[in-house]
């Protein structure tokens, strides 16, 4: 309650004090950027272990010199309980929370990772309008479905400055990859984070094809390029950069690097498995390790189609779309198991899936969701399909 009586008070003093600043105080001076009297800026971190800040990290810093007026306001997760359970069903809330900024940059400090700020070239009026629009989103505590591709702190950072600019535009200047489609451009912002990549890929389903507004599926490493390259452009055509300032308020000391074990290892270290034991199963009639195999594979086809359904066309977790690899991973498979195995000819229908799935394999190029470490495993249903028919 304290924090929002500051910076409610804050807003009044913005409100009026601007205007009767030099009556008030003859030994003020408003600059003509207004930097002595609010600044606003960009905070960018460098990224972290966590798998959701592996990008990086956005969020707005309000500063009142005059007044002694410091805080950040960040796009959060709302605590709560079953967070990674929330997320999965859609229902994952956040809104922005202004702290303090020296409690703000404490927490980077901690993990070691960078920040840098970004000082933005905003009028004196459009700071005030931001900083009363980023508090009345906090004392509001207006809540967003959290949502990695869509409502994110990058996207929500920079739909508040551009909510801002009312009576000028900003001239964005996006690099090659947001020109791609939602797939292709997610594997160029992730960059060497392989897991991260391979995870949301798997659930973004038909969106993959498509291409969203930037604004929305900007990380926190392109949105700087993106500032840094942009312009605010007045009502006479009269530009000017949208960034004038940039400074480093920690060092980075610790370099999070991703995993050396890539999905493209794992899942091919499981392909080559498979064929050594279906090879060992054809010739030398091994039987236990195989029955292992086919169990764990039926087990996870099981496990991910039913979670891929629920994600694709329940919770919208990326929103409510088609997902592809539905057709390799799906309970069908386990379905037709208990049901039709006892009878005569049923072997025949292991060659008919491992058709299916040799047809998906080659319509890869086709969409941005289909990529190799995913595809490697569907090579590994095919194998043991394949031979469930010739054993049979």
């Amino acid at each position: 309650m304290k924090t929002n009586v500051l910076i409610l008070l804050c807003m009044v003093v913005l409100s009026s004090s601007g205007l009767r600043a030099q009556d008030e105080d003859t030994t003020f001076v408003l600059l003509p950027d207004s930097s002595n009297f609010v600044t606003a800026s960009m905070i960018v971190s460098s990224p972290g272990e966590a798998v959701y800040s592996q990008l990086g990290h956005v969020a707005l810093r309000m500063e009142c010199p005059r007044y002694r007026f410091d805080y950040c306001f960040s796009f959060e997760e709302e605590p709560g309980i079953g967070g990674i359970m929330k997320f999965f069903l859609g229902k994952t809330d956040a809104h922005m929370m202004a702290v303090p900024t020296d409690r703000f940059l404490a927490g980077f400090k901690q993990e070691g990772r960078r920040v840098k700020q970004y000082t933005l070239a905003l009028t004196n009026r459009e700071k005030q309008e931001l900083w009363r629009f980023l508090d009345n989103d906090y004392v509001d505590e207006e809540q967003r479905n959290f949502n990695f591709l869509e409502n994110n702190c990058s996207s929500v950072s920079l739909a508040a400055v551009e909510n801002v600019v009312v009576d000028e535009s900003i001239d964005f200047r996006w690099p090659e990859p947001f020109k791609m489609r939602n797939g292709e451009n997610l594997k160029c912002q992730t960059g060497h984070w392989q897991w991260l990549y391979f995870w949301s890929l798997s659930f973004l389903g038909s969106a993959a094809d498509d291409i969203w507004d930037n604004d929305h599926r900007v990380a926190p490493d392109f949105l700087v390029q993106v500032i840094k390259n942009a312009s605010i452009v007045g009502a006479d055509g009269a530009r000017r950069p949208m960034v004038v300032g940039e400074k480093e308020l920690l060092p980075l000391v610790k370099e999070y690097k991703a995993s050396p074990v890539t999905p493209t290892w794992v899942f091919g270290t499981l392909l080559f498995l498979t064929i050594l034991i279906t090879v060992a199963q054809l010739k030398w009639k091994l039987k236990w390790l195989p029955r292992v195999l086919d169990v764990l594979l039926m087990s996870v086809v099981t496990i991910v189609g039913l979670l891929l359904i629920y994600t694709s066309f329940v919770s919208g977790i990326f929103g409510v779309h088609w997902n592809w690899y539905l057709i390799p991973f799906n309970p069908l498979p386990l379905v037709i198991w208990l049901i039709w195995r006892q009878r005569k000819g049923f072997y025949k229908i292991y060659l008919f899936y491992a058709a299916v799935l040799a047809l998906f394999i080659l319509a890869t190029p086709l969409s941005g969701q289909l990529d190799l470490p995913h595809q490697l495993v569907t090579a590994t249903l095919v194998v043991r399909c394949i031979a469930k028919y010739y054993i049979r």
